[in-house]
């Protein structure tokens, strides 16, 4: 079961009131269903592809309208699995129609009907279940968007995930737009206020799973990243000790220079850190890291020198 299926069936489950019911209701006939006349009877469709949402269209028709109606379904094209589900309303449309200004402004209705926080919430609800997506919590990127195929419905709705401070925006598709919500917080905020409490723990046990998961892979990254650096930071040191060894001819070298030198000999593999561990051990003198780097880099200045001298 996908995720967004997950929310859904939770959000079905809901018990709202009647003004949350024809704010909900409102929400599936904009979004969802189409009028049509068949033989001078009147007929609304409400088109999905999903049981469960279709039983809270019926559950919602029935309580408010006593409208009959009939199951239908419809096979899809050939690369299309799930059959289309029509759920057609044959009684009660002209009262319908009018309630919901369905076939002048629907819009303009449906922000009669949003007074109420728990009103615009029941509206958003339905427009979730009607057209809305979400990503699982698992996947790479978060989004969760609201879909229809017409710009005055779509910044309704963005007006409406606004009023609740969730900051969504609208992009065209190629069929229509969407309302869509990128931020994990945004996300769990919206699951909350739809109602859908046991999908948001499911939400954030995932969000901190990943996160938790990402910033363990990026300690590790950063770790075999030093490593690296530090191996090949030793290579070049122990490169240069041994053209000292071979051409140096400047000299015995001071104190501090042949302790580092045979530091780095005795211990090729070891870390900087490590390194002025071993020091301390090894001259009983502490050393800091910066300081013992200061010596490499005096090693690396002989080694260059050497390095121009063998060119000329």
């Amino acid at each position: 079961m996908t995720f967004a299926k997950t929310v859904k069936n939770e959000l079905i489950t809901i018990p709202i009131s009647h003004t949350e019911m024809l704010a909900e209701f409102s929400a599936f006939l904009n979004l969802g269903c189409e009028f049509h006349i068949e033989n001078s009877q009147k007929m609304i469709d409400f088109l999905t592809k999903n049981p469960t949402v279709t039983k809270r269209f019926l559950l919602l028709t029935k309580t408010l309208y006593q409208s009959e109606t009939i199951l239908l379904k419809k096979d899809q094209q050939m690369f299309t699995k799930k059959p289309l589900i029509i759920l057609r309303l044959t009684t009660q449309i002209d009262k319908i129609i009018l309630e919901h200004g369905y076939l002048e402004d629907p819009i303009e209705n449906a922000r009669m009907i949003t007074n109420t926080k728990e009103e615009k919430k029941a509206f958003l609800r339905g427009a979730f279940l009607v057209t809305g997506s979400i990503n699982d919590p698992k996947t790479a990127e978060y989004h969760l968007e609201i879909f229809s195929n017409k710009k005055e419905e779509i910044i309704f709705i963005q007006w409406l995930m606004n009023d609740f401070n969730l900051n969504a925006r609208i992009t065209k598709r190629r069929n229509g737009y969407i309302a869509y919500l990128k931020d994990a917080e945004s996300i769990s905020d919206f699951i909350q206020l739809l109602g859908a409490t046991n999908a948001v723990f499911k939400f954030e046990d995932s969000r901190i799973k990943r996160d938790f998961n990402n910033s363990i892979n990026r300690i590790m990254n950063c770790e075999i990243a030093n490593e690296k650096k530090s191996v090949i930071a030793s290579q070049e040191q122990l490169n240069d000790i041994k053209l000292i060894n071979k051409y140096y001819i400047g000299g015995e070298l001071d104190l501090k220079t042949t302790q580092a030198i045979d530091l780095r000999k005795k211990y090729p593999e070891a870390n900087l850190r490590e390194l002025t561990e071993i020091f301390e051990k090894e001259y009983g003198e502490t050393i800091s890291k910066s300081g013992l780097n200061h010596r490499f880099g005096k090693i690396k200045k002989i080694a260059d020198g050497i390095r121009e001298g063998r060119k000329k």
